[in-house]
């Protein structure tokens, strides 16, 4: 139901709703926007790619990280992936309850290590045919090394802010 306006006034008059009006046409423009979008299409296309597999993109991307970089503890983890630890143990606990990973004990007791579990890595190599299959079709759409060149540029920003701070 629509909010009645208080008598002779137009919220069209006022100088805020000129300044709303004008920032609402200028949504588009918002970088953050924007990358929340294209992550959030990106990501329900390689979703859809990988559902013969029975994995998602984010954990798919997730065990290629531990993958990659095992035997890997969740500090060095979440610093890779740019995922805070409160997200990161919750999703690499789903993926240990799903026998993707298994953690260990590091050299320092007090360390918790991944490393992909022989299902993981079988899950894993099923994936790849289907993330293939994505990367090719998503290349043919957007240039990869464009979002290569992005991302890059993005983790700069980001070194630069702390370095600011």
């Amino acid at each position: 139901m629509a909010r009645p306006r208080a008598a002779g006034r137009s919220s069209a008059s006022t100088p805020d709703a000129a300044t709303l009006e004008a920032y609402a046409r200028r949504g588009r423009e918002c970088a953050f926007a924007n990358v929340r979008m294209l992550g959030r299409i990106i990501g329900a296309y390689y979703d859809e790619a990988l559902r013969p597999a029975d994995v998602r993109a984010s954990q798919l991307a997730l065990l290629w990280a531990i993958l990659a970089s095992e035997p890997v503890d969740h500090k060095t983890l979440g610093r890779l992936t740019r995922t805070d630890q409160t997200t990161l143990s919750r999703t690499v606990d789903h993926l240990r309850d799903a026998g993707l990973v298994r953690i260990e004990a590091g050299e320092d007791r007090r360390v918790r290590v991944l490393r992909l579990s022989p299902r993981g890595r079988r899950v894993f190599l099923r994936a790849m045919p289907y993330w293939e299959e994505a990367q090719r079709a998503v290349a043919e759409a957007l240039s990869l090394t464009e979002l290569a060149a992005m991302s890059k540029a993005a983790r700069a920003l980001m070194r630069s802010q702390r370095e600011a701070v």
